[in-house]
């Protein structure tokens, strides 16, 4: 009898452990260090495709795995995603997904490249690895009016606003941080700056209002019927 209400004792006891222990874990998970940057633009109005990149001493040097590899497809004569983050050093896979012939490249700064005229089975091939930290904006030799823009960061730190306007990234160190925002349409190239500081187990949260340019980019052209290329 004696052994029995040790047994069940001991079960209590290891069962309120890994209870506390359970608890210990969502509280810190909950209370992980975080940024939450809400971008407007002068209406007031949420900003989408905005990157966010923060930098700090501790975190100069990338040591995960986050955004070595990406893909931008090619739907309906359109690149999806229109925004892309990578890590300087990694890579980006075109794949077509269109029943017509597409052609990739770039005259960047930060990278220049340029595929061959590609169909939908030949697309596994075409991959770019990016060394060069900035922005590489891309295009279609077909249609003009295919755009898109991969952010090559310094750090793993990145994000990109959604429909909200809402870019976060969590599990960060606390400390003092420069914090970089990037928009294809921000009047200064360079992009926005400011330094920010990140409590002990806390939710750092601002808004940040943009002046953007006007939209410049070329109008989609109508249906054709030549299939092969349009």
């Amino acid at each position: 009898m004696k052994l029995l209400t040790h047994i069940f004792a001991s079960a209590r006891k290891n069962t309120l452990l890994i209870t506390a222990l359970t608890l210990m874990s969502c509280t810190s998970v909950a209370m992980a260090q975080s940024v939450q940057v809400r971008l407007i633009d002068a209406n007031g109005e949420p900003i989408k495709d905005a990157v966010i990149e923060l930098f700090s001493e501790d975190n100069a040097e990338v040591v995960s795995v986050k955004y070595h590899e990406a893909k931008i497809d090619q739907i309906d004569k359109e690149f999806v995603p229109g925004v892309t983050i990578i890590v300087a050093g990694g890579s980006v896979s075109f794949p077509n997904g269109d029943d017509i012939l597409h052609h990739v490249y770039s005259f960047s700064t930060a990278k220049t490249f340029d595929t061959p005229l590609y169909g939908r089975d030949d697309n596994n091939q075409y991959r770019e690895t990016f060394d060069k930290p900035g922005v590489v904006e891309i295009g279609c030799n077909i249609h003009d009016w295919m755009l898109a823009y991969i952010y090559v960061g310094e750090s793993d730190k990145m994000a990109i606003s959604n429909a909200q306007g809402i870019a976060a990234i969590a599990e960060l160190p606390a400390g003092e941080y420069r914090l970089k925002i990037w928009h294809a349409r921000l009047s200064d190239s360079e992009g926005y700056v400011q330094t920010i500081t990140v409590g002990e187990n806390s939710l750092t949260e601002l808004t940040v209002e943009l002046q953007l340019a006007r939209d410049r980019r070329i109008r989609r052209a109508p249906s054709s019927n030549r299939r092969r290329y349009r």
